[in-house]
């Protein structure tokens, strides 16, 4: 199998058929290989007020040369034009392809919990409504985490590195996570309470993680993803697993929730979840 840096300079297309097979020749006397059985796949769009980026999220999802997958997009009380945007472009006909309505605005958390309650795969595949997958974002995955971590994989979070886009799409940066996945369980998490890392918009959850650990907290107005992060390694043993290659792009604008809170829940969500980690002890 070629190595994740090699494979970088595919990023840009679709596998070729010709490469999908020979990845499957490889396995032919494998019948549990992962690309062989390719399991559904719920991509979740949460979206807000994003009527400008979310048809370009939702074409990056159509391009994804995984094919056993089906998107779900939940419009958390748009009022923007969004909701008529997305009534205009989803037919309703497509069964891969649900939306979701909340007639009022609860956040991102309550937007991912009911895509998770809905989904029919087998794996979570969040996705910001205003960045984009790369066509083999979750062939990557799959291959590159899944694949390669096949004993951890239904108990772990899968992370990748990004490109990042401006609010045009003019590429004006990327971001390489370090490579923590040497380390042990313990030195990863300690870095998780020091600092938040895993872009909830790379990740890659099984469904028995959710099952575990149960859903994003919808108390908080936003961080659920390091909330989760948090309470999934520390208090269920959930590894985080990064995958080295770059799935997505990763858009930084002015509408952006993250440039207008940054990190202002962390103290809060690292001090809740130490309190947890504490009654365990007792």
């Amino acid at each position: 199998m070629m190595s994740a840096t090699e494979h970088n300079d595919l990023m840009e297309r679709p596998f070729r058929q010709e490469e999908i097979d020979a990845v499957l020749k490889m396995y032919d006397d494998s019948s549990d290989h992962i690309i062989k059985k390719q399991p559904t796949v719920s991509v979740i769009i949460p979206v807000y007020n994003c009527e400008r980026y979310i048809p370009l999220a939702i074409e990056s999802v159509r391009m994804q040369s995984w094919k056993s997958l089906e998107l779900i997009i939940v419009d958390d009380g748009s009022d923007d034009g969004t909701t008529e945007l997305l009534q205009k472009i989803i037919d309703p006909r497509v069964p891969e392809v649900q939306v979701i309505y909340q007639l009022q605005n609860k956040g991102t958390a309550s937007a991912l919990n009911e895509g998770i309650k809905h989904a029919r795969g087998e794996w979570i595949k969040w996705l910001s409504a205003d960045d984009m997958m790369y066509p083999n974002c979750i062939q990557d995955m799959m291959i590159f985490g899944v694949e390669d971590n096949a004993k951890q994989s239904k108990n772990a979070i899968f992370y990748s590195d990004y490109d990042i886009i401006d609010e045009r799409g003019s590429l004006i940066g990327d971001f390489i996570e370090p490579d923590r996945n040497q380390q042990d369980h313990e030195t990863r998490t300690k870095e998780l309470f020091s600092h938040f890392y895993g872009n909830g918009s790379t990740s890659l959850i099984h469904k028995n993680v959710f099952k575990r650990c149960g859903f994003f907290d919808e108390s908080l107005k936003h961080s659920e993803d390091y909330e989760f992060w948090l309470r999934a390694t520390a208090l269920f043993n959930i590894s985080m697993i990064r995958v080295p290659t770059k799935t997505i792009k990763y858009r930084r604008w002015s509408g952006q929730l993250t440039n207008r809170v940054g990190g202002s829940l962390d103290e809060q969500i690292k001090n809740s979840i130490k309190e947890k980690m504490a009654k365990l002890t007792v």
